[in-house]
Parts: structure tokens; sequence; C-alpha cells
């Protein structure tokens, strides 16, 4: 009986792997979807009507419908294989955007696809110059990294490591009054005041600092996930800091979480290694590193309306300096006289600058 029912198992076996393998070949296969912007660029401007065609293949079953995601937004939804979405630019930001479809089949089977295209400003900068007002001293061992003027003092955060410290100078007189050196560990980078606080970030750590604004003291640490810290300023409702990319990031002044994410172009590109950051009318201001440019950005688009060139602004005080000097890095804003200055890292002056109109290059 054992050896009957021994043969009549294996003769079932290559029954069930026929059946078996036979049903596996009818397994659903995904849908294949594609997208194409038209006109063929991977580069527009703001204001630009752009048309997305949608295709999908399907290798089996039935599309139940086809959705267009823009920057993880549902847009569009379709239940044909081939469709058309058109849309306009005129109020998004600059920058990188993402594309994407999810096509389904009737059976819940998903294929998915992106895309991405890079817009820019639709206009170019307006080219501004300067006139020196009058110029300040400027301690030459300062390797200056944020600049901040608050209630008739200047607060400055210095960086390297071993000599990063915290400076708060009497505008009255020029003369430093107070001083705060950072543990030997940090190097430190931008600040900004918030409701009687003081936040710095630091370069490399990922640990950025809330201090109190009277003697400089830690009220807590925070970290950040961007590589580096570098400039930091705020619109007295979000702090905003720059990492030296082509991004300006808003964090919540409470919880140090990222709210928004702004990246910065002109009409040609997108704009990386904004530093020093100073909010001025409505305006974000930012040191370009390496450069004598600081711009001026809109906060609501990532446009660069303005770029002014200081060429030649420290040429007058270089006899005097034994140090070599670093890069142009330090914007302050004097909020209750309007005043505007200007420094760099290692430098020896301290300008108080005027913005004056430049012929408009394209």
């Amino acid at each position: 009986m054992r050896t009957f029912t021994l043969f009549f198992l294996l003769l079932l076996i290559p029954s069930f792997v026929f059946v078996n393998c036979a049903q596996s070949s009818k397994r659903s296969r995904k849908p294949v979807t594609s997208i194409q912007i038209n006109p063929k660029h991977k580069i527009y401007r703001i204001g630009d009507k752009l048309s997305v065609s949608l295709q999908t293949k399907l290798k089996d079953g039935v599309l139940k419908k086809i959705e267009l995601l823009l920057d993880g937004n549902a847009v569009f939804s379709s239940s044909k294989i081939e469709c058309i979405y058109e849309f306009e630019t005129s109020n998004f930001q600059v920058g990188n955007h993402i594309l994407k479809t999810i096509a389904t089949k009737e059976d819940g089977i998903t294929g998915e696809n992106f895309e991405e295209f890079l817009l820019l400003s639709d206009v170019a900068p307006e080219n501004l110059g300067y006139k020196i007002v009058r110029s300040y001293p400027h301690n030459i061992k300062f390797f200056t990294e944020g600049f901040e003027i608050h209630k008739g003092f200047l607060y400055e955060g210095t960086g390297q490591e071993g000599t990063s410290a915290i400076y708060k100078t009497e505008l009255s007189n020029w003369k430093v009054i107070q001083e705060y050196n950072l543990d030997k560990q940090y190097f430190g980078e931008g600040i900004t005041i918030f409701n009687d606080k003081l936040y710095q970030l630091t370069y490399k750590t990922q640990i950025g600092f809330v201090r109190k604004l009277n003697n400089f003291e830690v009220i807590k640490t925070w970290n950040y996930k961007n590589a580096q810290g570098w400039g930091m300023t705020n619109d007295e409702k979000s702090l905003i800091m720059s990492d030296g990319t082509d991004c300006l990031f808003y964090l919540d002044p409470e919880n140090l979480n990222v709210t928004k994410r702004l990246q910065v172009c002109n009409n040609k590109g997108s704009i990386a290694n904004l530093n020093e950051l100073e909010y001025i009318n409505g305006e974000i201001w930012a040191n370009i590193w390496m450069t004598d440019t600081i711009v001026k950005i809109d906060p609501k688009t990532g446009k660069i309306i303005a770029e002014i060139d200081l060429k030649g602004l420290l040429e007058s005080t270089l006899s005097n300096q034994k140090n070599t000097v670093d890069v142009l890095n330090g914007i302050a804003f004097d909020h209750t006289t309007g005043k505007i200055y200007v420094t760099g890292k290692l430098w020896p002056k301290i300008f108080e600058i005027e913005v004056t109109k430049k012929i408009k290059i394209k």
C-alpha cells in the first residue's frame, strides 16, 4: 500500500510543477510609464508654459488610472494610455522641480517614473555698485563668519578651530566690550539674533548653539543634517541658514526643524557658495564665497534680483595690513538707522556703504 501511494505521488509532482510554472508565467506585469516635457529642454525660465506628455505601456491587464505629481503634489489624473497635461510656471520658485507619474492597473499593480527640470529666473539681476560712506577699525585677527547689529551693538562670530569666538562691539566707539571663546573643537560660523537669543552655526560638526544674548552661554544645542554650516539670518519669523550650496534653509526657531528649502538662481543658472547672510528690507542679501559680490535674493521665489559689485573696496587700506587678508564676508544692517556695514575675514576695516546704480549688464 505504501509503495502504491508513493508511486501515485511521484506521478502528481510533475503535474503540480507544470501548473505552478504556468501560474507564475501569468504573473501581472508592472505598467511602464514615460514622461516627456515639451518643449524638449532641461532648463526653463519662470513664466514658461510647459506641456507634459504621459504614455503608459501595458504587457497585460487594464489601466485604471495614471497620476501626475509635481514636487510631491498631485496635479492631474487620467484613465487614458496617452494624455497631456499643460501648466505654466509664473508662480513657481526657481530651482529644480520633479515630475512623477504613477500608473495603476485594475489589479492594483503600479509602475512609476520621474523627470526633473530646472527653472531659472526670468529677469537679469540689476547690476549695482557702492559708495564708501565711512570706515571703522576691524581687528585683523577676526576671521569673520557672522556679522549682525542689534540695539546699538555689533555682534561678530569668528571662525577657525582654536580661535573661534563671539564679540560684542559698541557702535558709539567701535570698542569690543564682551568676548566669548568657543571650545577648541568648534569652527564658529554664521550667527543671528532672534527673540533675544543668539543662534550660531558651526562649520563641519553639524552642531548649532542657542545662546543667551547677555553672556553667550549655551541654552541648548541642536544637530542639523546639512554637511556644513555657513551663514545665518532671520526674517523675524524663521531662521535662515546657508550651507555653501545653492540652497537656503528656513528653520523653526523653537524646534530648529527645517520648514522650507529655497534654491537660488539667476537667469543663467543656480548660484552656489551662498555664505554670510543678512535680511534687509524684505530681501535676503548673501556674500558669494571667493568673490567680491553680494547678491540680493527674493525670498518668495529664490530669484537673484540684484548683484552688488564690491571690487576695490579694500584696496585703500591694504598698505596698512600686515597679515594676509581673506575674502569679503560680513553684511550687517542697522534697522534703526538704515545703515549697511560690510567687512571680510582678517580685514583691517569695516565699511559703511551706500549701494549705487550701475549700468545694467544682460
